[in-house]
């Protein structure tokens, strides 16, 4: 039997999912901004990514991992380019417009 060196074991797996569904749980406890319909999915995988990441590194205690995600999370939040207000900035196709002297310009 041929072992696949990029999947994790159960354990590791269920740790993961574990730190996924409590930094989850807490944004939404918290009334998060981020756990909006029109933002939740962007917040999900980035939280998803980076305790995947993590875990691959040698994290291994689901508050380890939980933790590290929220703290990423806050450090690159993912809507923080986007003002109230601006919707206008943000173009269908999900990247970033600036206003330069009347023009659209693409930012992301």
């Amino acid at each position: 039997m041929v072992e696949n060196l990029l999947a994790f074991n159960f354990s590791k797996t269920r740790t993961i999912c574990v730190a996924f569904d409590e930094a989850w749980a807490f944004l939404q406890r918290l009334g998060s901004e981020l756990t909006d319909a029109s933002k939740s999915v962007a917040t999900r995988t980035i939280l998803a990514k980076r305790i995947i990441e993590m875990a691959d590194q040698g994290l291994k205690e689901v508050p380890e991992l939980r933790d590290d995600a929220l703290a990423f999370l806050q450090h690159n939040r993912p809507f923080r380019l986007i003002a109230k207000g601006s919707a206008e900035n943000y173009r269908s196709d999900g990247s970033l417009t600036r206003r330069t002297r009347g023009k659209a310009v693409e930012t992301v």
